[in-house]
């Protein structure tokens, strides 16, 4: 810990005040003012208390020796084990400038448009748990310098045959720039997704680390190489410097001309370099636990900016459900007394017509669960699994045709699904009716949800990790039972009224579904001793 000069008592890091403040004699310190012996000495590392957690393996560093007895990031309350360790100083820290009670007001206005989370989430105690806590970033600053010949293309007009053409120019010049503080976080159980979304920090405010800004908090240790977003932070480069040169161009004789550069070939062209320093950001971290599993609440320390993957509860989902179904109840009676529309066809249509759509959600929304499942959004976790470093292809002239290449069933689908409901409000409104007891209408609408229940297997089939399949395949059993029944007797009112539960059982199973998915990824078991620190981080981690 660090003792005050005055009457030798501890020293914490005050939020307002921005300086080290005595709990004692109320005296207060520069940060730079205050160092232990061995730190000044040592200029690339300090000495820190690293605790772990004996339930998940956790290990965080804090600067005072008090013993701990919850963990960030399980949620457990238990005494953490401690050692003294000599970690690698960061090069800058962004101070937290929000205090506890402003990131309890930031996270509460999320909850509020969330009707789905569960209640603890607003209740005080529960906020309470919020831990300050430095995450560790990587900090990029960019430099270009270079003379460039880069191909461009501008498209012309024939006025005289009006044909359209190509012209293609050699287009050489100097570039001239630098991109200080692109961050990226370098610490593995905390999402990119997570720190994308609380994301900006003004890196302006950034300062020179100094142990004794730890003083009262805690800091997570790095565990993520920085050659993991050494790709973003060039790309990033890249594309500022080749949308100023097309926009160059357009001022002079070339209005419309594109340059075509993948990130590597601009890499070459404009000399791009990365330089890597390690920093440490302000987080307000909780970790809300539901049995053995934990999810994540963050508020950026220094902003204020809220974010997490809330869980559902599939109690106030259950009571969703059941409101939504009884408001929409109501004006299909109305329709069906005005109108004398047929009671069990009436129901069997609108039934057919809500799976339809739930398919579609449904295909949706499992093909981004299991993006999010197989962490091939978040770099630091793709390369931990498969110690490659994930890289999209950002080539500008092959994008397009690569996601029509890589999309071409998702969108024959959509399009097949699009004409179908067409014909349904078509035949609906009157405009267009192809029998009278809309037959053909009832088989061609299963039809499109048994193919759209195909595409969404097609799809999930592919993923190694998913989900249980139970919604997809309870869906398209109620389908092929309503098919069956507009095959063999159409007109049996029974029969459509067991048509029209089926299919509404069908599309609450498929709900339920994604729920718990999104629940599982959501809510995860944290890593048995998964984590390290200390001198083995200091060690393997790139600089």
């Amino acid at each position: 810990m660090f003792v005050c000069k005055n009457c030798g008592g501890n020293i914490r890091f005050d939020i307002k005040s921005q300086k080290l403040v005595c709990g004692i004699c109320n005296s207060s310190f520069e940060p730079e003012e205050i160092q232990k012996e061995n730190d000044s000495v040592d200029y690339d590392f300090f000495e820190a208390t690293i605790f772990t957690c004996p339930q998940c393996g956790a290990a965080i560093m804090c600067e005072d020796n008090e013993a701990a007895s919850f963990c960030t990031y399980c949620a457990s309350s238990t005494v953490l084990t401690s050692r003294i360790s000599r970690e690698k100083k960061p090069d800058y820290i962004i101070p937290f400038k929000k205090t506890k009670k402003e990131c309890i007001d930031e996270f509460r206005k999320i909850t509020k448009k969330a009707i789905f989370a569960p209640s603890q989430l607003r209740d005080a105690k529960v906020l309470e748990q919020f831990k300050a806590i430095y995450i560790p970033y990587w900090y990029f600053n960019v430099k270009q310098e270079a003379l460039f010949t880069v191909n461009g293309m501008e498209e012309y007009k024939d006025y005289t045959s009006s044909m359209k053409g190509l012209n293609y120019y050699n287009v050489s010049g100097y570039v001239e720039g630098e991109y200080d503080g692109i961050c990226r976080d370098g610490s593995y159980d905390f999402s990119d997704d997570l720190g994308e979304r609380i994301a900006p920090y003004f890196t302006a405010e950034k300062k020179k680390f100094y142990p004794s800004y730890l003083s009262g908090f805690y800091a997570d240790t790095t565990d993520i190489p920085s050659k993991v977003y050494e790709h973003e932070a060039r790309e990033i480069a890249n594309d500022i410097a080749r949308d100023v040169l097309e926009g160059e161009a357009s001022r002079g004789d070339y209005k419309d001309m594109k340059v075509y550069l993948s990130n590597d070939e601009a890499t070459k062209q404009f000399n791009t370099q990365v330089t890597s320093k390690r920093a440490l950001l302000p987080v307000w971290f909780m970790s809300f636990r539901k049995k053995d599993k934990v999810a994540y609440m963050t508020v950026n320390g220094q902003t204020g900016a809220a974010a997490t993957d809330f869980p559902i509860s599939i109690v106030k989902y259950l009571m969703g459900v059941l409101a939504a179904t009884i408001l929409l109840t109501i004006p299909v009676t109305f329709i069906m007394m005005m109108f004398r529309y047929d009671a069990a066809k009436l129901f069997q249509d609108v039934t057919l017509f809500i799976s339809m759509l739930s398919f579609i959600i449904y295909f949706i929304e499992i093909k981004r669960l299991q993006t999010k499942d197989l962490h091939s959004e978040d770099a630091g976790k793709f390369y931990q699994k498969y110690k490659v470093v994930y890289i999209k292809d950002k080539k500008k002239n092959v994008e397009l045709k690569n996601f029509i290449r890589a999309n071409i069933v998702d969108l024959s689908a959509s399009t097949v699904q699009v004409f179908i409901l067409i014909f349904y409000i078509l035949c609906i409104a009157g405009i267009f009716s192809p029998d009278a007891n809309g037959i053909l209408l009832r088989i061609g609408m299963s039809i499109g949800n048994l193919f759209m229940a195909g595409v969404c297997a097609y799809r999930s089939f592919g993923f190694k990790k998913s989900s249980r399949y139970i919604g997809l395949i309870t869906g398209s059993l109620a389908v092929v039972i309503v098919l069956a029944i507009q095959i063999i007797d159409p007109i049996s009112k029974f029969g459509n009224m067991l048509g029209g539960a089926v299919l509404s059982l069908g599309c609450f199973v498929m709900f339920i579904d994604l729920v718990l998915y999104h629940n599982e990824l959501t809510m995860r078991k944290p890593s048995l001793l998964r984590r390290r620190g200390g001198d083995e981080i200091a060690d393997s981690v790139d600089l």
